[in-house]
């Protein structure tokens, strides 16, 4: 597979770049610089959308897949450039209600991608009660506040607007944590599950609010907790075992085998 890559534009999907490469058996690039005949999965592509654009309308004879991690309610779904990319590029993305939207848009959806992450939980005790990291928003504000206040005796660690896009600064961080929230940015949206399986990989306990998928929702609550009030749930907490980290990866291998067959596929097409 050397004309096959690996490509990154966010820290935030390093790691789960990094097992991308190693389940396909594809090399990672640093520093990009297309090649005539070769095809780049890329993540974080929302990030360089116009310049990717560029380089493909100027260079034509090579090709990207690109990796959604976008939601269909987020901004980079206004961002004419990402959707001329998408469009024109083969498509893997994280969430059925986010594929079918896609869909709509005439991006065609040709796999799942789940976000991997390496597996490091650690058994020392851990001395954050309650954990979230993710973008400021009014309603994440309100239930920090109502949270310390409510439970004055637990240690409640928020993190605001990705200061911990660093992941080994982000594993560290969870590898303290007994709780991880899961609030979603947009109400009603599809379930954010970087974040749910960032967590689960340090071996976190995660709580989510229910996301706008309900299909998601069942398949998650084998390995999430999921409320409909972050108070209420801590008041009462749920002892019932989830299922690891290592279980949920298993559990979604079909996609991974999915998209092994499709790099195949592509092989065979250039051999043609």
């Amino acid at each position: 597979m050397e004309t096959y890559h690996v490509l990154n534009f966010h820290d935030i999907f390093s790691e789960n770049c990094f097992c991308l490469s190693k389940r396909l058996g594809i090399d990672i690039i640093n520093d990009f610089s297309p090649k005539e005949g070769h095809t780049y999965i890329v993540f974080g592509a929302h990030e360089k959308a116009a310049d990717l654009l560029f380089m493909q309308q100027k260079l034509k004879n090579f090709k990207f897949i690109i990796i959604n991690s976008e939601p269909p309610m987020g901004q980079f779904m206004k961002n004419k450039y990402y959707i001329s990319l998408m469009r024109t590029n083969m498509v893997w993305d994280y969430n059925e209600l986010s594929s079918n939207y896609l869909k709509e848009l005439n991006i065609n959806v040709y796999s799942r991608y789940n976000f991997e992450f390496v597996y490091q939980p650690n058994e020392a005790e851990r001395d954050i009660d309650i954990f979230f990291c993710g973008s400021k928003t009014p309603r994440r504000e309100a239930i920090h506040g109502m949270l310390k206040k409510t439970f004055p005796d637990k240690k409640i660690i928020f993190h605001f607007d990705w200061n911990l896009t660093n992941q080994a600064e982000l594993t560290r961080e969870l590898q303290r944590s007994k709780y991880v929230l899961n609030i979603p940015f947009y109400n009603h949206s599809v379930l954010e599950t970087h974040r749910i399986h960032k967590a689960l990989s340090c071996g976190c306990k995660v709580v989510s609010l229910y996301s706008g998928d309900k299909s998601t929702d069942d398949f998650y609550r084998n390995y999430v907790y999921l409320t409909h009030d972050l108070i209420d749930f801590f008041n009462e907490p749920e002892e019932n075992d989830k299922a690891d980290y290592p279980h949920l990866i298993n559990a979604l291998s079909h996609h991974t085998k999915h998209n092994l067959w499709i790099i195949q596929q592509l092989i065979d097409l250039d051999k043609e």
